[in-house]
């Protein structure tokens, strides 16, 4: 991490040892060149020429220094406010990439789920009618086969005791009469 530190920096030097070179022959330069224009007093308007300009360029310098400051601060916060989440970065419908802050955002949002929450609770509360009534509707459903069920279960009993009391006066008949031819044909034979 130093090295690459230690590298912007040197970067960072040269890059303003050149622009600063530079400057200095432009500014020579443009001495010199008033002072071979003017022949009577040269020396002392490329002077004042050339500390006006200086004093001009220093002025802007701080300037663009303080404008410099003011973006780079305004840049951070931004980029704090976008890492936290407080904004975030979108395309507008024209296509541009806008900040919207998120308060706007979730001011609409919130207003959304509390609609959302509304409906959601009129829902529950339909389906737990539906539910109840369902329900009682099912209970009574049940009550009504139950009563049925033991009306048909004591009238197929009564049925099954009067059935079975005939069938067994049948089969007891039936008996009886076949004691009967029996005992008949035993007398029967005896008799010869």
């Amino acid at each position: 991490m130093s090295a690459i530190f230690n590298l912007l920096a040197n970067i960072l030097m040269t890059g303003t040892s050149i622009i600063g070179v530079a400057t200095i022959i432009n500014k020579v330069g443009k001495f010199c060149k008033i002072v071979d224009e003017n022949k009577k007093d040269g020396f002392k308007i490329g002077f004042d020429t050339i500390m006006l300009e200086s004093i001009n360029d220093i002025n802007n310098c701080v300037e663009s220094i303080s404008t410099i400051s003011n973006n780079s601060t305004k840049i951070a916060c931004i980029l704090y406010d976008i890492l936290v989440g407080n904004k975030y970065i979108k395309k507008d419908k024209d296509g541009k990439v806008i900040i919207c802050s998120k308060l706007k955002v979730y001011s609409g949002f919130k207003d959304k789920i509390n609609e959302l929450n509304t409906k959601v609770r009129k829902y529950q509360e339909e389906l737990s009618k539906l539910k109840t009534n369902k329900e009682t509707k099912e209970t009574k459903e049940n009550n009504d086969l139950k009563n049925d069920e033991s009306s048909d279960n004591s009238s197929n009993s009564d049925y099954s005791e009067i059935s079975s009391d005939d069938e067994s006066d049948d089969e007891s008949k039936k008996d009886n009469e076949k004691n009967k031819n029996n005992n008949d044909e035993f007398y029967l034979e005896s008799e010869k």
